[in-house]
């Protein structure tokens, strides 16, 4: 009998995992596949925060108030500030790899009894947001007899399109039949960006007595998803056709697609003072971590010497504490805050790791609710960018699903667990490549501060 071979462990990768092309749609809105343990609302099940983004590529809100607003980018040269503006638009986007799945904590559809998100009693689907979500039967409506066959469902649709600048015009939540190879026969419900057709929550499946047929519900959303619940198809006596429609057995009787999705989204290019500027944000879903990428490009014959500020305004309403995160030898910075004096739940414990900064300016709060902090805190970067060349500058973000401030008895209290993120990203950047993952060989090649 032959030895067993040893289990080799996982597989180390040798080089870092770098942007590549792909025909996956762009999106501005990212959902951070962690566990919410603070006892406060989620963005969908599983899911606790997300990464949003503005039309200057600042992240927002961070879903439980982490941000109002954070890594607003200005360029100072010669003492004349300039922002990166907000007018991106969907077009001028373009989606990098590399493309993420189900390893990389991409959620499709999850069969779930979470009141959050369907105001109901029992079990559910819930269609997560992505760029093709479908949830599928087959249906043999072979025997069905007349003198009609009716299709019902419940819960909540996905609210489609916004029309904002940055929304994907592509964007849909719909209902449809298929044949069994995929082919669509009927769209019973579709919301996108031309409004509404069909009724939600009732069709007729009339046309497609005898046959074999696919109900699928399907969308490509980027921010909220939509719930499913009580699917039934009965015909003229009765007879129900669907395996599990309440959902109760989880998801037996149903299937899943495969989706994959790219969370690596570049901005268009802009001038500020002199300098071409474009923005990279990445994340990976079941990560703690994103990465904002900067890279600043002097087309002129002259180097070009700049100040480079990221602005950021903390949720926390003055009651931040903010300190210098253990071990990442003053190279990042975590903050958590105190709500429960007010009885409130606060917001998530986040952090930046910005690497070698010229300038870090914040100021903690003195003491648990006084409020006599800020929620101001920024960064600086001299840069020189010379002649015909380009400066690159990264900055991470950390979100975890806690809040240190419930359990805080002083502010001595820290952010565990985003400081042990911060500091990996300070001071293993350059030897774990997951770091780097969905970087350009440029921007490793030129990055100023790691």
């Amino acid at each position: 009998m032959p030895a067993p071979v040893p289990d080799p462990g996982p597989v180390v990768p040798t080089a870092p995992e770098l942007a590549t092309p792909t025909s996956l749609p762009a999106g501005t809105a990212f959902l951070q596949t962690v566990a919410a343990t603070d006892g406060d609302r989620s963005i969908a099940p599983g899911q606790a925060n997300i990464w949003d983004l503005n039309e200057d590529f600042s992240i927002e809100d961070g879903g439980d108030d982490q941000f109002d607003g954070t890594l607003h980018l200005l360029v100072d040269v010669g003492g004349v500030q300039a922002g990166f503006p907000s007018d991106q638009t969907y077009a001028e986007l373009t989606a990098l790899g590399p493309e993420m799945g189900p390893s990389d904590g991409v959620k499709a559809v999850t069969f779930t009894s979470d009141t959050n998100f369907l105001q109901t009693t029992g079990g559910y689907a819930y269609l997560h947001a992505g760029a093709e979500v479908r949830l599928q039967q087959t249906l043999n409506l072979g025997s069905a007899v007349g003198p009609g066959i009716s299709l019902v469902w419940d819960g909540v649709p996905s609210p489609g399109n916004a029309a904002a600048p940055m929304s994907d015009p592509g964007q849909f939540g719909q209902v449809v039949v298929r044949d069994t190879a995929g082919a669509l026969l009927a769209t019973l419900f579709k919301v996108d960006l031309n409004g509404v057709s069909g009724t939600w929550g009732s069709a007729s499946l009339a046309a497609f007595v005898g046959q074999t047929v696919v109900l699928s519900f399907e969308q490509r959303v980027w921010v909220s998803g939509s719930a499913i619940d009580n699917v039934s198809v009965k015909d003229g006596a009765n007879t129900e056709f669907v395996v599990n429609g309440d959902f109760e057995a989880a998801g037996a009787g149903w299937t899943v697609s495969a989706s994959k999705i790219v969370q690596n989204v570049r901005t268009g290019v802009r001038t500020l003072n002199g300098l071409e500027v474009q923005r990279t944000f990445y994340t990976q879903p079941n990560l703690l971590w994103a990465r904002m990428t900067d890279v600043f490009r002097n087309t002129t014959a002259a180097p070009i010497d700049a100040v480079v500020s990221y602005a950021t305004n903390l949720g926390s309403d003055s009651l931040g504490i903010i300190y210098p995160t253990p071990g990442a030898t003053q190279k990042a910075l975590s903050t958590w805050d105190y709500k429960s004096n007010s009885g409130n739940v606060g917001d998530r414990d986040v952090g930046f790791a910005f690497g070698t900064a010229d300038v870090v300016n914040y100021r903690s709060d003195t003491a648990l609710g006084v409020g006599a902090g800020t929620d101001d805190v920024l960064f600086q970067f001299n840069i020189s960018v010379p002649a015909g060349g380009s400066v690159t500058l990264m900055n991470f973000l950390v979100m975890s699903g806690t809040d240190t401030g419930l359990v805080a008895t002083d502010i001595t209290a820290r952010a565990t667990e985003v400081d042990t993120q911060l500091a990996d990203i300070a001071n293993n950047f350059r030897t774990n490549f997951a770091y780097q993952r969905g970087l350009t060989q440029a921007q490793l090649d030129t990055v100023k501060n790691f």
